[in-house]
């Protein structure tokens, strides 16, 4: 097995920099440090020293960081309330649940468009208490430095938390922390310091320096009742692949397969927008360029929040076999399926869940998760064609392409195909089915000229509705349609 440094192409440019500050941590020259309540930190493995981390450095003093909490209620949600353990909660209440937004590398909490949507989002459907975690004097340049750092913030928090326990009356499980990159991290120390933690939702966690580290070091399930996590830039972290696609919850979701979200940059193009928002240090638009696929969590989860759409997520072995339509949409109970975002909950599906989205420009993003499957009749032993369907539905009618001849159909089988709709038809209430058998001396001699479906089974895997069609007639060759009925 090859393994791999997890280095981002993004702080090479940096390391000579800061090379006094990168020297390889072995045993014997690991160093620790401690900051009175938010606890000790070392440099020794699993910390640094690992293949992971090659090289590491101790993290900043709480100070030098500056966390500082800003509150919002849906009393106060236009104007911000800085709030901490030497000054006054109000207007906190400890009556209703409280939510921390928890930002990355090189972001903020400041006047970012993101977060205040999110922050809006969740006070216009809950009455909670939404705290923003700032912690952007800490999250700059070195990584490895804004990586270790986030050990204090999470630290932090868990502080705060614990004061409004200790003094307020508050549990533990009515606190829910969302972290997004390195915040999903902070988010993991949270958890960490801070036994019973209600609920941690990890939006894309970082890979470098975190990617198959050691479950203290990284966010993992045990620290909260339940964790939940969202992939969308799992690629490689040497490809500028900034998240992973390692599990690091009770539920992991994998929208899109998890990497190079529809229509952001892949590999190449990431590198090229690095290079030229690097060179003018244009935070901004690197946040939007190359941490398109990134911050593709970010805006999931917010649109999951005001409930628009339902964004079911399916289990299967991995998304290949989920997208060529190989798994079933079939929630058996909620047993095989979750709901991806602030809707997820610990009494559904585990595991990995996969669907699909739109792009992270098109709003909402949300995709209808459509399976078909269409039973051969006897009349005929097989054949090869061009089969597609027009789906009637109570809003829309679609066409779609079931199969495009690669598939040989064979006397009383099924076929399943998995068909990703970006508009909402409504209920189906028909299906015309069209077939044209391709054309070939092999298909004139190996396949029959006219075939005979004779059941159409539609499951929309969003609300669970499953409807039979039936139909006794024979499809010909050229150009024939016919529509199917409910039975």
């Amino acid at each position: 097995m090859l393994f791999h440094i997890t280095i981002p192409i993004l702080c090479l440019a940096t390391l000579a920099v800061h090379a006094d500050e990168f020297l390889p941590v072995r045993s014997s020259r690991a160093s620790q440090t401690c900051y009175g309540e938010h606890g000790c930190f070392t440099t020794a493995k699993p910390f640094g020293g690992t293949l992971q981390r090659p090289f590491t450095v101790l993290p900043d003093q709480p100070s030098v960081i500056g966390t500082k909490f800003y509150l919002y209620t849906r009393a106060t949600r236009k104007s911000r309330t800085e709030i901490s353990r030497s000054t006054t909660l109000n207007p906190w209440s400890s009556t209703v649940p409280t939510k921390f937004l928890v930002h990355g590398f090189l972001d903020s909490t400041n006047n970012k468009q993101w977060w205040i949507d999110m922050k809006n989002a969740m006070l216009d459907v809950e009455d909670v208490n939404v705290i923003m975690v700032d912690w952007s004097k800490g999250n700059g340049f070195p990584y490895t430095k804004a990586a270790s750092n986030t050990q204090v913030v999470g630290a932090e928090i868990a502080l705060l938390i614990k004061y409004m326990i200790e003094k307020h009356g508050s549990k533990a499980i009515d606190f829910h922390i969302i972290g997004h990159s390195l915040g999903s991290h902070v988010a993991g120390y949270v958890g960490k310091n801070l036994p019973g933690l209600g609920r941690i939702s990890g939006l894309d966690p970082a890979g470098p320096y975190f990617e198959n580290t050691d479950p203290s070091v990284r966010l993992d399930p045990t620290d909260a009742l339940f964790v939940d996590v969202i992939h969308t830039d799992g690629t490689h972290n040497l490809l500028l692949g900034l998240g992973t696609l390692q599990r690091m919850g009770h539920v992991d979701f994998f929208p899109n397969g998890g990497y190079n979200q529809p229509k952001c940059s892949a590999t190449s193009g990431k590198i090229i927008n690095l290079i030229l928002q690097l060179g003018t240090m244009n935070v901004e638009g690197f946040m939007i360029t190359t941490l398109c696929s990134h911050m593709a969590a970010v805006y999931f989860y917010t649109d999951t929040i005001r409930n628009q759409c339902p964004y079911v997520g399916f289990s299967c072995s991995n998304f290949d076999e989920f997208d060529s339509g190989k798994c079933s949409l079939q929630c058996d109970g909620n047993k095989k399926c979750n709901r991806m975002g602030y809707w997820a909950t610990s009494t559904n599906a585990k595991g990995d869940l996969y669907l699909k989205t739109q792009d992270a420009n098109t709003f909402p993003f949300c995709v209808n998760h459509f399976q078909v499957t269409l039973q051969s009749g006897s009349a005929y032993t097989q054949t090869r064609g061009v089969v597609t369907l027009k789906l009637i539905g109570t809003l829309q009618t679609v066409s779609v392409v079931f199969d495009n001849g690669d598939t040989t159909f064979k006397r009383d089988s099924t076929e399943t195909r998995f068909i990703p709709l970006t508009i909402d038809i409504g209920e189906v209430k028909q299906i015309e089915v069209d077939f044209k058998k391709k054309a070939s001396l092999v298909t004139t001699l190996l396949y029959s000229s006219s075939w005979a479906f004779t059941k159409a089974i539609v499951l929309n895997g969003d609300n669970q509705n499953s409807r039979t069609f039936c139909s006794n007639d024979m499809i010909g060759t050229t150009d024939s349609k016919f529509r199917f009925s409910s039975c």
